[in-house]
């Protein structure tokens, strides 16, 4: 199954939305390399599931080809606010669809999604778990603070926090083991940092383990900051030093130069690939290429003086 993760990051000046889940998805055994989170063609949006991909699946690539194909959707006239309304929408007529269904009440509880993005109505992120409601037999848009139960300080500091899929106990269990429950106020990478160490723990990831393997594979991760941009991070795994990368949960081929910002799953250290270059200064022509380019625009002047560089007409 699975374990995803939003949350609103604060830092000094901005927030920022983080996403993040496990990469496996079973049925016939297990497949650790699919992705699970993505980014929303916005640029200031993302979304994330857990549960049946015969639902989540073909709603999602549903969804992103109405936000690509919507205009509104594009230039950000419709307010990011108004996203989970819109995906619950989406999700119904999508299930309305369904000719000569079988009985998928099973499957619609347990396939739920998270959406966040940023509302330039409300000023702030906003993160919403899409769950399905048995009563009326629909998908509805729920707000998502942090659990009270859990820590009252962080249900009030740090304002939205979604995780959906399974084991849930466990997860905020090992999640107090990387923050104080007691009085933090906001979230960092805590909730990554918690999930890669489960991702670790064989009793979570070993399918003959104590809880039959629900997550596995590398963890992935997606930002979505402010200023409307989504980046989906590499992620060495299990770290830098001793790991290989990976990209939205496959490992990265071997000829392949990514130019995104790469995170070590364990120290946290993150990598951007284009500060490898040199300095603009070190690209500078040679000298005796510049001269030869001085050499050949005197040589272009001289040509349209003598008429025979002027654009002939008809």
């Amino acid at each position: 199954m699975t374990i995803t993760l939003a949350w609103e990051r604060r830092l000094a000046s901005y927030s920022e939305i983080i996403f993040c889940s496990d990469s496996r998805l079973t049925g016939g055994g297990n497949i650790d390399v699919c992705q699970k989170v993505f980014p929303l063609p916005r640029e200031d949006g993302g979304i994330g599931f857990c549960g049946s991909t015969l639902i989540a699946y073909p709603i999602i690539n549903q969804f992103i080809s109405y936000v690509k194909n919507y205009k509104k959707n594009v230039d950000r006239a419709l307010d990011g606010s108004e996203l989970p309304r819109r995906f619950a929408g989406l999700a119904n007529r999508f299930l309305e669809s369904y000719v000569d269904a079988v009985d998928l009440e099973r499957e619609l509880l347990e396939t739920t999604f998270l959406i966040g993005c940023f509302s330039w109505r409300l000023g702030r992120p906003i993160i919403n778990k899409i769950v399905f409601d048995n009563g009326p037999k629909q998908y509805v848009a729920a707000n998502s603070p942090f659990p009270k139960p859990k820590s009252a300080s962080l249900h009030k500091g740090a304002k939205q926090f979604g995780m959906i899929g399974d084991i849930a106990h466990h997860y905020f269990e090992e999640l107090g083991r990387h923050i104080n429950f007691a009085n933090a106020t906001r979230l960092d990478m805590e909730p990554f940092s918690a999930l890669a160490s489960m991702l670790g723990d064989r009793e979570f990831s070993d399918r003959r383990g104590a809880h039959s393997g629900v997550i596995g594979g590398a963890p992935q991760m997606l930002k979505v900051y402010p200023f409307f941009r989504t980046v989906e991070f590499g992620v060495h795994w299990p770290d830098r030093a001793t790991g290989k990368l990976f990209l939205n949960g496959r490992e990265v081929f071997d000829f392949e130069k990514i130019q995104l910002p790469q995170i070590d799953a364990r120290t946290l250290e993150v990598r951007y690939p284009l500060e490898d270059l040199a300095h603009a200064s070190e690209f500078a022509l040679p000298a005796e290429d510049i001269e030869l380019a001085a050499v050949g625009s005197t040589e272009s002047r001289h040509h349209v003086a003598a008429g025979r560089g002027k654009p002939t007409t008809k």
